[in-house]
C-alpha cells in the first residue's frame, strides 16, 4: 500500500507541474560540483560569463575558487568589470573562445544573454543590435599562455557555440586535464546552426566523459527548450 500511495501522490503533483525526487545528486548543479571537486581553491573556467551570474554561484559554493571568466560582449563585459573586477582570484577576459584561433562575426543582442556567434533563429528572442568581427582564441591556447595545467570545471554557456568551445580544449581533453564540463544544451531553433544533442554527447563521450545529470529544464511553446548538463571524467569521480 505504501508504494501505491507514493505513486498516487507523485502522479497528483506531476499533473500540477511538480516533480518529487529524493535529495542528492541531480538537484543542484553547484552542490554536485562542490561535492565532486572538494578542493577549496579549484581552477574554474566561466566561458560566457555575461554579467557574473556563474562567478557569484561559484564563489558561494567554494571558499576561494580561482576563476577565469570570458565574455566577448562589450556591454556585458563593461558591467562585469564594474561589479567583479576587484574580486580576489577572479580574472576577467574580454575574449571569445572557440574551436580554433581566428576572427569571427559576433551577433550582439538587445538582450545581452542572447548574444552569440550564431545568427538568431526563429525560436529566439530579442533583436540583433550590432554585428562585429572579434578575435577568437581557444581554451588550449589560453592555458598555454598562462601556464594553467589543469581545469577542475570548464563551464560554457555561449548560446549554441558550446561544442566549438569544448573542441578548442582538445589538447587538455587528450591529456585528461579537465575534471568536469558543465554546458548548456539547446533543443529548439533559438539560433541557426545549433548542434544537436547527439553531436554534443558523442564528442564529450568520445573524450572519455560520463554524464552526471541534467539540471533546470526549460520549456518553450510546450516543448523542451534547453537545459544544462554536467559531465565528469570517471577517474575524478571521488573527492580527493
Amino acid at each position: 500500500m505504501g508504494s501505491i500511495l507514493k505513486n498516487i501522490v507523485r502522479s497528483s503533483f506531476r499533473r500540477m507541474g511538480y516533480d518529487i525526487r529524493r535529495s542528492g545528486i541531480g538537484r543542484d548543479a553547484y552542490s554536485d560540483i562542490r561535492r565532486i571537486v572538494g578542493s577549496k581553491s579549484p581552477v574554474m573556467f566561466d566561458i560566457g560569463a555575461n554579467v557574473g551570474q556563474t562567478i557569484d554561484a561559484l564563489r558561494k559554493a567554494f571558499p576561494s575558487p580561482i576563476i577565469h571568466a570570458f565574455e566577448p560582449g562589450k556591454a556585458s563585459f563593461d558591467r562585469l568589470v564594474q561589479t567583479h573586477s576587484k574580486l580576489p582570484y577572479v580574472r576577467l577576459n574580454n575574449l571569445a573562445l572557440g574551436s580554433k584561433p581566428g576572427r569571427q562575426i559576433f551577433f550582439e543582442n538587445s538582450l545581452t544573454d542572447m548574444s552569440s556567434f550564431l545568427p538568431l533563429g526563429p525560436d529566439g528572442w530579442g533583436e540583433i543590435s550590432n554585428q562585429r568581427e572579434i578575435e577568437v582564441s581557444t581554451v588550449d591556447r589560453y592555458c598555454m599562455q598562462y601556464e594553467i595545467p589543469f581545469i577542475d570545471l570548464l563551464k560554457s554557456d555561449t548560446q549554441g557555440f558550446d561544442l566549438e568551445v569544448i573542441k578548442g580544449a582538445q589538447e587538455l581533453l587528450n591529456a585528461r586535464k579537465i575534471r568536469l564540463i558543465y554546458l548548456e544544451i539547446i533543443f529548439q531553433k533559438l539560433y541557426h546552426g545549433v548542434p544537436r544533442i547527439d553531436e554534443i554527447y558523442r564528442f564529450i563521450s568520445d573524450n572519455g566523459f560520463e554524464l552526471v545529470s541534467f539540471y533546470e529544464f526549460h520549456y518553450r511553446n510546450e516543448r523542451a527548450g534547453w537545459t544544462d548538463a554536467l559531465f565528469i571524467q570517471p577517474q575524478f569521480s571521488t573527492v580527493p
